[in-house]
């Protein structure tokens, strides 16, 4: 963790920002200490504050962990990934996303289709930008290569496939992003503070769609933007053709367009669907002109697209839409209060 978070770092608990106990640095990073919040200005004369651990630079806040799709996700993930010297082999991980397909030949289109997302949202230098359920990292790094301050988010802080994973890209390829352990129901930012979100099959894992949505909204800018690919959605056509759950492993679960409107609308959002990268070059080179106007007209039709396996979304925060609520957290007493001397405070 280096510094300049805390500037839109926020208590769970109390919406207070935060100082930090500096155990252990490497250069301007932290690598371990603790967050100890301002406390509440209206209990206990402000002396009531929270404090979260930060270990080997990633910070443990985990309000949103009582979740029972939380926990199932983290033991699903614990308990599976093994079988294969390649699963921690540190230079096949650092070649993600190119590289995912000689481990899942089913992510092909992993890498083309967020790269594609990121282009469409224009990455400023110096954006915030919070990539949720980010599992092993790749989707951060190619963030950070933007030159966007980049947060990573995720429930599993494991090396290899979670957050400790960062390590090996930070030296592979000579970039930094911050890490964050958390559910993407509790979202630990200050209100209006982050320029972009992004999800790469990651939304579909969330144990509240409405909740997830309503927190981006909350720390979005005006003029913000969530974008999401390579996610699991059902269709009407999916009903009749492939009505198969895909619930089984770990938290993930079929999210229905129509569900997933409802939410949208009520988080405040406007909404934009494209073809996701993978089925637009599939029908280009089969095709060929034809394939690209066949894109443009399904483009046009929000309804036909949704009938496609794969989408890319766009859910855009109108500067008119400002009114959010702030999350309602309850308030913990800590047996211990540290005197705000002892902290590097940051206003």
């Amino acid at each position: 963790m280096k510094t300049d978070i805390l500037e839109i770092l926020r208590c769970p608990q109390c919406h207070s920002k935060f100082g930090v106990r500096v155990e252990q640095r490497s250069g301007d990073e932290i690598r371990s200490g603790q967050l100890v919040c301002h406390g509440h200005p209206q209990l206990d004369g402000g002396r009531l504050r929270h404090h979260y651990d930060i270990e080997d630079g990633i910070v443990h806040f985990c309000e949103g962990f009582a979740e029972e799709i939380v926990q199932k996700e983290i033991e699903y993930e614990n308990t599976t990934y093994h079988g294969s010297d390649r699963l921690t082999d540190p230079q096949l991980i650092a070649g993600f996303p190119d590289t995912l397909t000689e481990l899942w030949p089913h992510t092909a289109h992993f890498g083309p289709d967020f790269r594609v997302l990121i282009d469409r949202i224009d990455i400023r230098p110096g954006d915030w930008v919070l990539d949720i359920g980010t599992g092993p990292c790749w989707s951060s790094r190619l963030l950070a290569q933007r030159g966007a301050r980049v947060i990573a988010l995720d429930v599993n802080e494991a090396n290899f496939y979670g957050l400790k994973t960062s390590d090996i890209l930070f030296s592979a390829h000579n970039v930094y992003f911050e890490r964050v352990l958390e559910s993407m129901t509790h979202l630990p930012f200050a209100n209006e503070s982050i320029d972009r979100i992004t999800f790469n099959a990651s939304f579909h894992h969330t144990p509240d769609h409405d909740r997830t949505l309503a927190e981006c909204f909350r720390v979005l800018k005006p003029d913000g933007i969530v974008a999401m690919v390579n996610e699991e959605f059902g269709s009407i056509r999916q009903r009749f053709f492939c009505p198969e759950s895909t619930s089984d492993t770990g938290s993930h679960h079929r999210i229905e367009y129509a569900e997933f409107d409802r939410s949208v609308k009520k988080a405040g959002f406007g909404a934009e669907f494209y073809v996701a990268e993978h089925v637009r070059e599939k029908l280009h080179n089969k095709f060929s002109a034809f394939g690209d106007m066949l894109v443009q007209a399904v483009e046009q039709v929000p309804l036909a697209l949704k009938q496609l396996n794969s989408a890319l979304i766009i859910l855009k925060k109108e500067p008119a839409n400002r009114s959010f609520a702030m999350p309602i957290q309850p308030l913990r007493i800590e047996s211990e209060t540290a005197p705000l001397g002892v902290l590097q405070s940051h206003a």
